[in-house]
């Protein structure tokens, strides 16, 4: 096998690049390295609105938002396996607040080719990370059911994945533990998370989405709980070419508690009133996004998302209803270094059912990927 030190050699000679450098080679074997950095230089203000007065919350400064580091080992050209850690800042600790979480380690094999590929570990969900690579910009924003947390991008399950009629058809199929890798626990039942893609056209992407379980909320114990059990339907439609892409989704989402011990928050709820606390409780949200991004030349390009979210719980009258509009421009100095100037603005109506209560939260400043 050539030795690591003579192709770390050749990786400091060769420029990085998105995707990786193979760091070692024996016949068909491979190990190929990754890293990617979310570097974010921005200033934040908060402005909380009730009957009572207005409160404001400045906040200015860097954030490593997120660090990967990725190996990724080809024993052949049907296997292969995955380890990924994930860096970010975790306000919860009670000392440094920078944590290091393993994202993903599993195990990859083709079955029938490109048509069943089993995928065993903790890995991508099927949704989240196949939007972003459509979106291209998670360094400067997340996808609609990853930031409003209707899904998990990774979580600890098996799935089976592939690619029928020439590439027309794709699907990915997962049963998952429910709780996401940040938690990585077991429960009293698992999930389904499943993905169809069709692509009739080149350019085009049609894709739908099912989510069914009950997330980790549903114990097995003597003083267990029947959880909340939560269905999320998503549609997308996208069209682009290596220099454009504009894209739609729309989600559906109903969280709903089967007994009194579930009182948790759900994904899309953006205030702590909004919670299941009863046997019975209902929560809905439906969103729709809209996103766009365009290649100028020269380095040059452009991003932008709207998106717009009603949350409704069915002991409160009020909808909780947000908007959010976001944009930049970027400038890739060299391949795998990226510069974004963002501006993010979201207001939430009716905050917690009531209506004199709102919130306005606007950033804006440099985002920076780097990546390897």
């Amino acid at each position: 096998m050539k030795s690591i030190a003579t192709a770390a050699i050749m990786t400091v000679a060769t420029p990085a690049f998105a995707g990786g450098v193979t760091v070692a080679e024996e016949g068909d074997s491979k190990l190929k390295i990754e890293a990617l950095l979310f570097l974010n230089t921005y200033n934040q203000k908060a402005e909380t609105i009730t009957a009572a007065g207005n409160a404001v919350t400045n906040t200015t400064g860097l954030a490593v938002d997120r660090a990967y580091f990725t190996a990724k080992y080809f024993m052949n050209d049907d296997w292969m396996m995955r380890i990924t850690l994930d860096a970010g800042n975790d306000p919860s600790l009670a000392g440094k607040k920078q944590n290091v979480f393993l994202k993903a380690a599993y195990v990859e094999g083709k079955l029938a080719g490109d048509a069943l590929v089993l995928r065993v570990g903790q890995s991508h969900t099927p949704w989240i990370d196949y939007e972003q690579g459509l979106w291209k910009h998670r360094y400067a924003s997340q996808v609609l059911t990853d930031k409003y947390k209707f899904d998990d991008s990774f979580d600890l399950g098996v799935g089976l994945k592939g690619s029928l009629a020439d590439g027309m058809v794709k699907y990915f199929v997962t049963e998952t533990n429910g709780t996401g890798y940040a938690n990585a626990a077991r429960s009293g039942s698992i999930d389904l998370n499943a993905r169809i893609g069709l692509y009739p056209v080149e350019g085009l992407t049609l894709d739908f989405q099912f989510r069914d379980g009950y997330r980790g909320s549903k114990t097995r114990t003597p003083a267990g709980s029947l959880g909340v059990k939560s269905a999320l339907m998503q549609a997308m439609v996208s069209y682009g070419t290596d220099d454009f892409r504009i894209g739609g989704n729309y989600v559906a989402n109903k969280d709903k508690a089967k007994d009194a011990t579930a009182s948790i928050a759900h994904g899309g709820n953006v205030s702590s009133a909004f919670v299941t606390a009863v046997a019975g409780d209902v929560v809905k949200n439906n969103a729709y996004a809209l996103w766009t991004w365009a290649k100028f030349g020269g380095g040059f390009g452009a991003f932008a998302r709207y998106e717009n979210m009603n949350t409704k719980l069915n002991t409160i009258a009020t909808k909780e209803k947000l908007t959010r509009y976001m944009g930049g421009l970027e400038y890739t100095v060299t391949k795998g270094v990226t510069f974004a100037a963002v501006v993010d603005a979201t207001k939430l109506k009716n905050r917690g059912g009531v209506t004199a209560n709102s919130r306005k939260d606007t950033r804006y400043g440099i985002f920076t990927q780097v990546a390897l």
